[in-house]
């Protein structure tokens, strides 16, 4: 099953999720990398507002890091070394990107650390569709930084990973991995688990490929919401601050 990988050039992981490409671009299961150019000056702005207000200092500097780092380079230097393909592209959804996904003859796209919607024609593009790296406990935390709100709420933190549709965190899910990390500290929180979330993409592969000859290779839960469903947002500048009062550094 060709398989390609889809990330942001800036995220604020520290490494720039870095750990998990390398990891996976090593793998004979991952045949490719898109990274979604989102570097703009609003990612700067946001990076130095977190520092200079001691909100998120640490999060502000990894931020910047990121941004004017040569992680990238690096990551194209190890998907080239071992023959694999590398394209970094403005738009996911846009015509050009579709071409390329249909010349690369991808049949499954992992999105993983994009904030970038994916639409109709780019879901249906790879013959198995597109399966999604959700950074909170599907079917429980929706939206957005959950992992942030975990933290926040000291409740369990982790990622799931699901089928994706039109509709956001929606989809079979696939697998829930919960991160056994240090609850003090959200930075190494994070790195720590996408580490765990290359070795379970690497796994679902695995499984994936054993189901290719079944009509739906996707066996999965069903992602409904419950009682306990929350739907999150990004935290403001007093949530950072209501984090470190309740002793995570960030």
């Amino acid at each position: 099953m060709k398989t390609f990988l889809v990330s942001s050039t800036v995220t604020f992981v520290p490494g720039n999720y870095e750990g998990f490409i390398n990891h996976l671009a090593k793998s004979d299961r991952v045949h490719g990398l898109i990274l979604v150019e989102n570097r703009d000056w609003k990612i700067a702005a946001k990076a130095l507002l977190l520092i200079i207000s001691f909100a998120a200092p640490r999060m502000g500097m990894h931020l910047l890091k990121n941004y004017f780092g040569k992680s990238n380079a690096r990551k194209k230097a190890m998907f080239e070394k071992h023959g694999k393909a590398f394209r970094i592209v403005s738009d996911i959804n846009s015509v050009e990107t579709l071409n390329f996904i249909q010349e690369e003859n991808v049949e499954l796209i992992v999105n993983a650390r994009t904030r970038s919607f994916f639409k109709k024609n780019l879901l249906k593009t790879p013959r198995y569709g597109c399966i999604n790296i959700h950074h909170g406990l599907l079917p429980e935390q929706r939206g957005l930084m959950c992992d942030f709100w975990a933290h926040m709420e000291k409740t369990k933190f982790g990622f799931s990973i699901h089928q994706m549709t039109s509709k956001l965190d929606d989809g079979p899910i696939l697998h829930v991995g919960e991160v056994k990390t240090s609850p003090s500290n959200y930075m190494t929180s994070i790195f720590e688990g996408s580490l765990i979330e290359s070795q379970a993409i690497e796994k679902l592969l695995k499984d994936l490929e054993k189901n290719k000859a079944s009509e739906n290779i996707f066996s999965g839960l069903e992602n409904i919401k419950t009682e306990k469903t929350k739907y999150r947002s990004n935290p403001g500048l007093m949530d950072f601050y209501k984090l470190q009062w309740r002793g995570t550094k960030i």
